[in-house]
């Protein structure tokens, strides 16, 4: 199997589409600074601002499906890549659009119109691909500990509720990408929040393993940095906005995953076999 000493072509496209990703995280982050330091900006910026303002997120929900693509490729081969992306994809999508239309899992809420056309009218077509590449990442976290084949799935499904720590005040409270429709005890999120959250990536972390059989190695050594860059975007949200609270949850929650995989390489299955 390919290893991360790949190609060039392959080494270059990675630092690419990292670039893509932190380029629109940065852009979001000052363009939000510079709304809230001087408003004034946003009448010069006229009728740009909504886009401005949107493209940078399509382009970030674009750039991390594609890099977690492309990292993994060596690994799971195109027959498993291509079938982790469709599950990780087809469920996370099959949960949020239950969840749209009847509360469950995750308590009510609904999406706004900030990232465009929804899948059945309720979900945006962008938020599948996020459950993919967070999972994946979480799913390769996770391998680096010494557990077992169900207590990495659990692991990752819990290093995913870590991530929504900053991300649910991020894009409720913060930077409006859906609403609650109920006050809950953090940023009107309800506590069922998070036991959806959990139950969906566990979900897509036995998908991962019993169906697609993945195989995590050291070949991906982007992954810490990754998941580092990607929890800054909300937890920059939250400081611009002046959620502080939320902040510091959130940065505290993101840490937990680093620090219990800091120095560990990823496992391949003999050394964290079930």
């Amino acid at each position: 199997m390919t290893t991360d000493s790949a190609t060039p072509l392959r080494r270059t496209t990675l630092r690419v589409l990292f670039g893509i990703l932190a380029g629109s995280i940065v852009f979001s982050l000052v363009g939000m600074t510079l709304l809230r330091v001087a408003p004034s900006s946003a009448a010069r910026a006229g009728a740009l601002l909504p886009y401005l303002m949107k493209v940078p997120t399509w382009v970030n929900m674009l750039s991390l499906p594609a890099f977690v693509f492309v990292l993994y490729l060596p690994m799971f081969g195109w027959r498993r890549s291509v079938l982790v992306l469709v599950w990780g994809s087809f469920v996370g999508m099959m949960a949020e659009l239950i969840g749209t239309g009847t509360g469950y899992p995750f308590g009510p809420y609904e999406y706004t119109a900030f990232l465009g056309p929804k899948i059945m009218g309720h979900v945006p077509y962008l938020i599948p691909l996020s459950w993919y590449a967070v999972s994946a990442i979480s799913l390769d976290l996770a391998s680096r500990l010494s557990v077992s084949r169900t207590g990495r799935i659990a692991t990752a499904a819990l290093f995913m509720v870590l991530w929504d720590v900053a991300l649910d005040p991020a894009m409720g409270a913060g930077f409006p990408i859906w609403q609650w429709k109920v006050e809950g005890f953090f940023y009107s999120m309800p506590a069922i929040n998070w036991l959806g959250w959990f139950v969906t990536a566990l979900v897509i972390a036995w998908g991962y393993e019993a169906l697609a059989d993945v195989e995590f190695h050291e070949a991906a050594r982007w992954t810490v940095p990754l998941w580092i860059l990607n929890g800054a975007f909300p937890v920059g949200i939250l400081v611009i906005n002046g959620l502080g609270a939320g902040a510091l949850a959130g940065s505290l929650a993101l840490l937990i995953p680093v620090l219990a995989v800091w120095g560990r390489p990823a496992a391949s299955r003999d050394r964290a076999a079930a």
